[in-house]
């Protein structure tokens, strides 16, 4: 999942593969985050990888909170590929198969690049 952020006057709200992947550090920052007395509620959603934060605008901006989430890694996302960049890959290794094989049916025979496409 790639790093969602919705900034309002009054509310954060960040989704991210960091706080998919690490429980136990954001319900830490979250705990820190109750004591500011701006912060009037987090909503912090596991299973979604999403935590918004509501504040009072005339004591705290946004971009103080986003500060705050982004030095604790929250807005870093997985290095591991999405599925369309896994079927792109896919996809193109099986072209290319595909095209060596006609070229070698081409060249050499059926029966040779049946024996060289099966290794």
């Amino acid at each position: 999942m790639n790093t969602y952020i919705h900034n309002t006057n009054h509310r954060v709200r960040v989704r991210s593969d960091y706080i998919f992947d690490h429980p136990k550090e954001v319900e830490k920052l979250i705990e820190d985050l109750n004591k500011i007395e701006a912060i009037t509620a987090i909503k912090y959603k596991k299973y979604a990888g999403s935590v918004a934060i509501t504040f009072d605008p005339a004591q705290l901006d946004s971009e103080s909170i986003l500060e705050i989430l982004d030095s604790h890694g929250w807005m870093a996302s997985r290095s591991k590929p999405s599925f369309v960049e896994n079927a792109v890959v896919s996809g193109t290794k099986t072209l290319a198969k595909g095209v060596a094989g006609v070229m070698l049916k081409r060249l050499l025979g059926p029966t040779v690049s049946r024996v060289i496409l099966s290794l």
